[in-house]
Parts: structure tokens; sequence; C-alpha cells
């Protein structure tokens, strides 16, 4: 009895000690068995306090199974979720599912003046806090003049899928993904998303040719030549697993994203009415987190 008892103190001393791994943190991981009218409306994530944010929404007339692993964290998401079902032979809409990801990575930016010279420019990332930070006056970087308030992103930093299944077929729609965001103008806390260096100003992001902090971006921007980041930050990333597919249906894919960082771009809009199977990774990679972003389980122990 008394070894049973020391074994049971002992496991609960752990779970103790580990509790700061999730202290600051959600998990959720919900499985669903429906048949019926379904009508499901969700979003996880919030704004920019998590990489990215999903909405997703169910509606029709049929049977589903629908398993789904979220965990939220500041400035950090992970979900992995499942679904498959078959729409109701008589049903009164078709069972679909409709699933967007928006991201908070910012997009790249164009210069939109239409009949100025520097039309359609676009502009690398240690540009934009400089145009943000002085809306209606002119600045000039490189020689260059520019209005900062016209400076427009290129793409919604948008994923979604839509699909669809016609009575009595079946359709599923996986998506596994995670993303991060670590401020881009702001920091929210040191230990949180990271300083560069520790106890800098509050625009950390943002160095010069000395790899020092510009203190002050709002005077200063013409200093900034890069980004940094320390070894708490979470990182500025998105990547993607999905596999959608109807044997008769409806699928559509909408596919809208950018990086200032690497200048990539990426448009897709597609709708097959039909039979239809498409398989996807997709890895937006704009900054990797710090050493310390994500510590294993034991480096929380001692």
């Amino acid at each position: 009895m008394k070894k049973v008892l020391a074994l049971l103190l002992s496991v609960v001393f752990v779970l103790v000690m580990a509790a700061p791994v999730f202290a600051y943190g959600l998990i959720h991981e919900p499985e669903y068995r429906m048949d019926g009218i379904i009508d499901y409306k969700r979003q996880v994530g919030h704004e920019c306090n998590t990489g990215a944010v999903m909405k997703q929404l169910i509606e029709g007339e049929g049977e589903m199974t629908k398993k789904s692993e979220i965990e939220l964290e500041k400035g950090y998401i992970e979900v992995r979720d499942h679904q498959d079902w078959i729409t109701a032979e008589e049903a009164f809409k078709n069972l679909a599912v409709t699933s967007v990801i928006e991201l908070c990575a910012p997009a790249k930016h164009v210069y939109g003046t239409k009949g100025d010279d520097h039309e359609g420019m676009t502009i690398p990332v240690e540009w934009l806090y400089g145009a943000m930070a002085a809306p209606g006056e002119t600045i000039e970087v490189n020689g260059l003049e520019f209005d900062p308030g016209n400076f427009e992103a290129l793409t919604d930093q948008v994923w979604a899928a839509y699909v669809e299944a016609e009575p009595f077929f079946n359709a599923g729609l996986e998506q596994n993904f995670e993303a991060a965001y670590g401020p881009f103008a702001q920091h929210h806390g040191e230990k949180a998303l990271g300083v560069f260096p520790p106890k800098s100003p509050h625009h950390w992001w943002f160095v010069d040719a000395e790899g020092e902090p510009v203190t002050d971006p709002h005077d200063n921007y013409r200093d900034i030549i890069g980004t940094d980041t320390g070894d708490y930050y979470v990182g500025n990333f998105f990547d993607i697993y999905q596999f959608a597919r109807t044997y008769d249906g409806v699928l559509k894919r909408y596919i809208d994203i950018s990086s200032p960082w690497s200048g990539a771009y990426l448009h897709e809009d597609m709708s097959v009415i039909g039979e239809a199977e498409i398989f996807e990774p997709f890895v937006l990679y704009n900054q990797a987190p710090g050493e310390d972003a994500f510590p294993e389980w034991w480096e929380e122990l001692f």
C-alpha cells in the first residue's frame, strides 16, 4: 500500500511540475458522430492573438463523423481536423463543409497609386513599418519618394475550402495545419513572444545595419534595413496538409497568400462540379521560431 501511495504521489508531483507547459494555452479534442439536420459553426483562434483564425461552417442533412485536435497558445495555433460524411438520400439540403483559415502573417505590399511612377512596385518587409508609421507624409527610401498611405496588401492571406456531397454520396475534408505570428510592430511580453535583444524597446523587430534594434521606428525608419528575432520568438509561418474529396458534388478552393520576406505569391481560385480528389501540402516560411520558443516538456521540470 505504501508503494502504491508513493507512486501516486510521484505522478501527482510530476503533473503539478509539468503544469506550466499548459498554463497559458488551450487544448480541445472533440469527436462528433452526427446523423440528421446539421447546423454547425466554429471559430478557432482570434485575430492576431494567435497565429491564424480558422472559421468553419457545416450545413445540410446527412451522416457525419468528425474529429479535431486543437491547441492554442499566444501567437501560435495548431489544428488537426478531419470529417467524413454522406448526404442523406432525400436531403432537403446537401451536406457541405466550408473551412476558412485567415493568416495573421502580413502580406506582400505594393505601391498602389495609379499613374504614379512607382505604381505596382513591391516593397521589402523592412519598409512596411516606416510606411505605416507616417500616414499622410511623403517618405524617401533609397532616393525614391513615396506616399505611405498608398501601400496596399497584395493578397488577403486566406486559405479556404468548400466541399459538398450530392444525396447518397460520400465526401471528406482533412486539414492539419499550424501557424505562428510573432508581432510585426509591437510586442506583448518578453517570454511569450521574444525580445531582441532582451529588455529592448517595444519595437524590437526592426534592426539597423549593425544589427541593433531601431529604438524609434516612427522617426528613424530610414535606418531600418531588416528584421531579427529573439530566443523566445514564436515564429512567423504557416504549413498545412489538406485532402479534399467528393465523389459527386462540388469542391472549391481559394488560396491568396504572399510574403514580404521572400516575395512569394500564390493565388488559386477553382471550382469542380462532379468528382474530385485534391491532396496538397503547403509551407509558408517567413521567420523561424527562437530556440526556446517551444521547449521540450522536460525542460520545464528543472
